[in-house]
């Protein structure tokens, strides 16, 4: 029997999906990659904010987001406007066939709809519903709203990014949006575990800010146990050196980190052994701690008159830890990634053929796959609602014209 031919872990499971942006987004994309059924409820009257962020492949159009595209392949999509009177109870005949709802809205606005977690067992008593908002459903920040590009900050992330005589710049992008998504998987499969053991469902409360702090345990340990308050270090680190970022000779850059005693000695092998390194300052790590400018110059130089293939070259032979730093050009045709079939291919009703992110570990015998690209806002409406809920064709057509299916 092939691999592929195994049942999937959560073959059989049904999800319904009403998380924004990144986060949510991304745990049942975890599900919906291994076998589980995900089915992506959103609204023509309030897009989802993906839909509306770039880039955009063939022109600006809700349907037409690549970052939307990413995070939701492999799962259907329907469109159920929730503000109207009878979205609501649309949607219970929904999860009444289905295993898990997630939801990351601020809190308050399920139970406002009259499907708060009490008032989905009522319809599923199993049911497992896990809520992701940025704080929490509880606490004096729970009703802020926000992106990741917020949350970092309020984790501490900014704190520890940028230079040491400059402002806190962040990481460019929404940090937490790539990391929470992992505790809050988690946290649903170990809920998944206990419903197969006991019959029991369950809500789970989860913070994005409290899974996204875990990150930063080192830094905060450094303050409880020894008082110290980390601060920005720019490229450095507290425990290496060098660490840095430098140019070559063909305008690329190179990464080059030291550890251990025994990496700065292969490192000043690669270099040829110059006499610089060999000074009385440069011999223990503790002391090039203090002297990584003149580190980071000489080593400047040295780069400075090879390529960067050239650098990484060098440095893999005498087995320094060193990485060029790549394009997005560079990282669609990277050879590791292709050998590893990172990169999936699937055609988009409206984008064409585009290329999506795989899953990043390999279950040995049930792999992930991606089944379908990302649904168009409501397009598997008629089978959603005809086949899988039974609605007649008379109802169907009566909610297509009332708008409750927006």
């Amino acid at each position: 029997m092939s691999p592929n031919s195994l049942q999937k872990p959560f073959a059989g499971l049904r999800v319904v999906d009403l998380a924004w942006v990144g986060v949510g987004p991304t745990v049942s994309k975890y599900l919906a990659d291994h076998g589980a059924e995900v089915i992506r409820v959103e609204s023509a009257t309030r897009p989802e904010t993906l839909r509306r962020a770039g880039p955009f492949a063939n022109g600006p159009d809700i349907n037409n987001s690549g970052y939307y595209a990413n995070f939701n392949s492999s799962k259907y999509g329907i469109s159920i406007n929730l503000k109207h009177p009878k979205g609501p109870q649309i949607l219970k005949r929904l999860i009444a066939v289905s295993d898990v709802v997630t939801e990351s809205f601020t809190p308050g606005t399920m139970a406002d709809l009259g499907l708060s977690y009490e008032d989905l067992r009522k319809v599923r008593e199993d049911l497992l519903m896990i809520s992701m908002p940025l704080y929490g459903q509880t606490g004096p920040w729970a009703n802020y709203a926000g992106y990741g590009h917020v949350l970092q900050a309020a984790a501490g992330f900014n704190h520890l990014t940028g230079w040491p005589d400059g402002e806190p710049i962040g990481t460019g992008i929404a940090y937490t949006d790539f990391l929470v998504p992992h505790f809050a998987a988690f946290a649903l499969i170990a809920a998944l575990d206990y419903r197969r053991r006991t019959g029991e469902g369950q809500y789970i409360d989860f913070s994005q800010f409290e899974a996204a702090i875990h990150a930063l345990g080192p830094t905060i340990l450094d303050w409880t146990v020894n008082g110290h308050n980390q601060k920005r270090m720019g490229n450095r680190d507290p425990e290496a050196a060098p660490h840095g970022c430098y140019k070559c000779k063909d305008g690329e850059f190179v990464v080059i980190s030291c550890f251990t005693e025994d990496e700065w000695s292969k490192l000043r092998a690669a270099l040829g052994r110059p006499d610089w390194s060999d000074l009385e300052r440069m011999r223990r790590k503790w002391s090039r701690l203090s002297e990584q400018d003149e580190i980071d110059r000489h080593i400047g130089f040295w780069c400075d008159e090879r390529t960067s293939k050239q650098v990484f070259s060098i440095m893999r032979r005498f087995e320094v830890p060193c990485g060029i730093v790549k394009s997005p050009e560079e990282m669609q045709i990277d050879p590791q990634l292709r050998h590893r079939g990172h990169y999936w291919e699937l055609e988009h009703p409206t984008m064409g053929k585009r290329t999506y992110d795989g899953p990043s570990f390999r279950l040995s015998k049930t792999p992930g796959e991606l089944t379908k690209a990302s649904p168009l806002l409501g397009e598997d409406n008629e089978r959603i609602f005809t086949q899988l809920l039974n609605i007649d064709e008379e109802e169907y057509n009566e909610l297509l014209v009332e708008g409750v299916l927006e």
